[in-house]
């Protein structure tokens, strides 16, 4: 009886406790700060327009080919790998990333017909380079053509991510992919106070032709990124400029960002010899790899490599690099 009785109130106790941390949790659970929710994603269109005035229904696409070196590894972050059947030569041969498409066949030209509905796709992404007669043979076939246009560095990418979010119907996935890319840059541009950057610019050396990188390109982005103020497009030059000598004296950068083993023709020019980069003090930093002439997700790795040279007291944790080109010219190895 008396474990009974016992038994009975401590049943009572137990659930008189239940009741009170029941309605202590639920008090708790009200929300006392700021809530925030996080904005609808928005609505999938059922076609998209592509810049060659195309439409082109948005889908499931299990079968796609793509010949745009930016869309490659985009894709790989959208849709499953074994529905991503053919990508750009360039990809899977040159990129740094290469490996990441070891699998797949390469696609060296945009008018190889034969190659391209050889893999039966069921979607081909282009490039403005694709001539719009071969497209049209593709499209005659049935199978659509997207062309993602011209690829100028970080708003086309980011347009590039949207657009391929909704044509595959992966939103959510293509808002994660510009969210992290975003954020990676985002942590670059803090690393360089604006006041902090150097003046410089970028130059590509194809035999005795000079050419620049600046405004409204990918090469712009990456020096900002870099932490370096570009000086051809202070002096009113855009888009990818070919410099005389003359023209590069005029400008006289202090600090010239260029291709690997491109510093010592420059350097060693009769004329360009001069130019204040090349002095005691000037700066030329060749861009370790391949990811400079990737305008899209790749800008951030080149950025990253360039800030981490030209700025390495705000890149502790840049790895020991052995002797640069830049240490070279500093030390006078150039005559």
């Amino acid at each position: 009886m008396k474990l009974q009785l016992f038994n009975g109130a401590a049943l009572a106790v137990i659930l008189a406790l239940a009741t009170w941390g029941a309605t202590r949790s639920s008090e708790s659970q009200e929300p006392r700060g700021t809530v925030v929710v996080a904005s609808p994603l928005p609505g999938i269109p059922e076609t998209l327009v592509d810049v060659r005035g195309q439409t082109v229904k948005t889908g499931d696409y299990q079968r796609i080919v793509s010949l745009n070196s930016v869309a490659d590894p985009i894709l790989l972050e959208l849709i499953e790998p074994n529905r991503l059947v053919g990508v750009s030569e360039y990809s899977r041969s040159q990129h740094p990333e290469g490996f990441r498409f070891a699998d797949r066949p390469a696609l060296a030209r945009a008018d190889d017909l034969e190659a391209i509905l050889a893999l039966k796709p069921d979607l081909v992404l282009a490039s403005k380079f694709a001539d719009e007669a071969f497209m049209a043979r593709i499209r005659e076939g049935g199978t659509p053509v997207f062309d993602l246009g011209e690829m100028r560095g970080v708003g086309s990418t980011v347009l590039t991510i949207r657009i391929l979010g909704q044509l595959v119907r992966q939103p959510a996935r293509a808002a994660h992919v510009e969210s992290d890319y975003l954020l990676r840059l985002a942590a670059l541009d803090a690393s360089v106070p604006d006041e902090a950057e150097v003046p410089g610019l970028y130059l590509s050396i194809y035999g005795d032709s000079l050419f620049g990188g600046t405004s409204g390109t990918s090469y712009a982005d990456m020096l900002h990124y870099a932490g370096i103020h570009d000086v051809a497009a202070e002096h009113g030059y855009t888009e990818w400029p070919k410099f005389s000598p003359e023209q590069l004296l005029a400008i006289d950068p202090p600090l010239v960002v260029t291709q690997s083993g491109m510093a010592t023709l420059l350097c060693t020019h009769s004329t360009l010899r001069d130019l204040a980069c090349c002095q005691q003090g000037g700066r030329v930093i060749e861009v370790p790899g391949k990811y400079h002439s990737d305008p899209g997700l790749g800008l951030v790795a080149a950025a990253t490599a360039v800030q981490q040279l030209v700025h390495p007291e705000r890149t502790p944790t840049a790895p020991e690099r052995a002797p640069s080109v830049q240490h070279l010219v500093e030390h006078g190895a150039f005559p």
